[in-house]
């Protein structure tokens, strides 16, 4: 009875496997959904703004809104959300620590950043301020107070400095 009962679990085990291993290059692979765009620029990947005359600057990237508006200055957080696109602009409405109310409204119209040419509009309206300046893709190093080029980037704008 043991020895039956073993044949038929190694017949039942042998069933299991044994056939050919498929080949995953047929195997068709997801294309990822595009991110939004304004103006050219990517808004699911970082995106930094900012402005001279008063100075400030704006980093955002997926789950990051972080202000700055001197050279010196700590950084601000300000609560992230994800822009609001209708035509060719962009909008995010956020809030301070301190519960005054942000408006960030990016356009996709040119704008002079010193001599770089920069592809979004930017501003930052904090409460009663309103800060005007340049954005695109790219990132920034606060520790270092500087742009940090973007990774893979090659020779674009994102390490172009932002102002106006």
């Amino acid at each position: 009875m043991r020895s039956l009962l073993m044949s038929g679990l190694m017949l039942a085990l042998a069933g299991c496997g044994g056939a050919e291993v498929a080949d995953n290059k047929t195997v068709p692979t997801p294309t990822p959904t595009p991110g939004p765009k304004l103006g050219g620029v990517e808004l699911n990947k970082p995106v930094r703004a900012s402005g001279a005359a008063p100075y400030w600057t704006l980093y955002i990237a997926p789950g990051t809104i972080a202000f700055a508006d001197a050279a010196d200055a700590p950084v601000t957080d300000f609560y992230p959300v994800s822009p609001t696109l209708k035509g060719d602009t962009a909008r995010l409405d956020t809030q301070t620590p301190n519960g005054e109310p942000v408006t960030i409204p990016l356009a996709a119209k040119a704008c002079a950043a010193g001599k770089a040419q920069l592809p979004l509009t930017a501003e930052v309206r904090i409460g009663a301020r309103t800060l005007r300046g340049c954005a695109a893709n790219g990132t920034y190093d606060w520790a270092a107070r500087k742009p940090s080029p973007a990774p893979g980037a090659s020779g674009g704008n994102a390490s172009a400095p932002a102002g106006n």
